[in-house]
């Protein structure tokens, strides 16, 4: 290979994957937003009935799905004709664990806030008041849709995030109560596998009012309970185990700390603390979890933590980090005053 073709090599390949990877992105949220990957769940279709199907136009829907078969979304089976592949079933939304409504979640005002990433980086604060006018949770709340698709993306990522929370011994366990936990939907799943546990879904009122019908749904609604309030100021007392599943991460460290004293006020002292969050290796900066950090700061002034720095925010709480359970998207992260 010469000196010029190993440029074009990589000039092609920043383009492909770092420049223009934001039209890859925005490619996926256009086939969702028209339910190409339900419709292809039973298997493939030619593009001309699946655009009838979608409502798409047949020549602009086969190009889209070129492309994201070139991304491992989508497999041409035959000349136009297209399936998924194992990758793609996770934009169904009957899969467990899809991740449908998070591309949503991140095709709107998330994407957005990021025409403002030079801000987080002048600044080391969040883009989205400065694109929005107001703080992230503040607008959600005077913009219902947007909260509602905050909530099901939050709930789609459960699945994955549970594994290792669920995977501990809550045999000894009576009751937990789940800080800033949306829908209920990490509670179903820890009432479902334990039928002894007795629970709290804690949050806004905004957001904790579809708690209450989604506990009746799952046929725990005996075991457990809906409190509104905010984790700022008071949380519910005398809990055997208080959970945080990415809470944390949305706030930067005197924030973080606040919520940490909450906590640590509503608990009895044989009480514990499971945070469930990422915890990052000390070089991380490819991949998910990097990414995940940049926009925690990019969209809330956020962060994702490594160990060492998940220690010294919970010496700050009145805590002390006691183990670390590892999982495949989250770890667990048990501490104690």
């Amino acid at each position: 290979m010469t000196k010029e073709e190993a440029t074009a090599v990589r000039h092609n390949e920043l383009l492909r994957r770092k420049i223009m990877g934001y039209l890859v992105s925005r490619s996926v949220s256009a086939v969702c937003e028209l339910g190409v990957p339900d419709r292809l769940a039973d298997g493939p279709l030619p593009v001309a009935e699946l655009a009838r199907a979608v409502g798409a136009h047949p020549g602009a829907l086969g190009r889209f799905l070129r492309v994201l078969a070139g991304e491992d979304l989508f497999d041409e089976v035959a000349p136009d004709v297209f399936g998924l592949t194992p990758l793609g079933t996770l934009l169904c939304a009957s899969t467990p664990g899809s991740l449908r409504e998070l591309v949503e979640l991140m095709g709107g005002e998330a994407y957005r806030v990021w025409e403002a990433a030079d801000h987080s980086l002048r600044t080391g604060e969040a883009a989205f008041p400065a694109v929005f006018g107001q703080p992230y949770f503040e607008w959600l709340t005077e913009h219902p849709d947007a909260a509602k698709r905050f909530d099901q993306g939050q709930a789609g990522l459960v699945e994955l995030r549970l594994l290792p929370l669920l995977g501990l011994d809550w045999s000894g366990v009576g009751t937990v109560v789940d800080i800033g936990g949306g829908t209920g939907a990490l509670l179903i799943r820890l009432l479902t596998g334990n039928a002894h546990l007795r629970g709290t879904v804690f949050d806004l009122p905004h957001v904790v009012a579809a708690a209450a019908p989604a506990l009746a749904d799952a046929k725990v609604a005996d075991r457990a309970t809906v409190a509104e309030g905010d984790f700022f100021e008071r949380l519910p007392r005398g809990a055997d185990v208080y959970v945080l599943s990415q809470i944390l991460h949305d706030w930067a460290d005197r924030d973080a700390v606040r919520i940490l004293q909450r906590c640590r006020e509503a608990m009895d002292a044989d009480s514990r603390l499971l945070i469930v969050e990422h915890v990052l290796p000390d070089n991380a900066g490819a991949g998910a979890a990097g990414l995940l950090d940049l926009h925690m700061l990019v969209l809330l002034g956020g962060q994702e933590r490594t160990r060492p720095q998940w220690e010294s925010l919970l010496a700050r709480g009145g805590f002390r980090l006691t183990s670390v359970t590892e999982g495949p998207r989250s770890s667990v992260l048990e501490a104690r005053t």
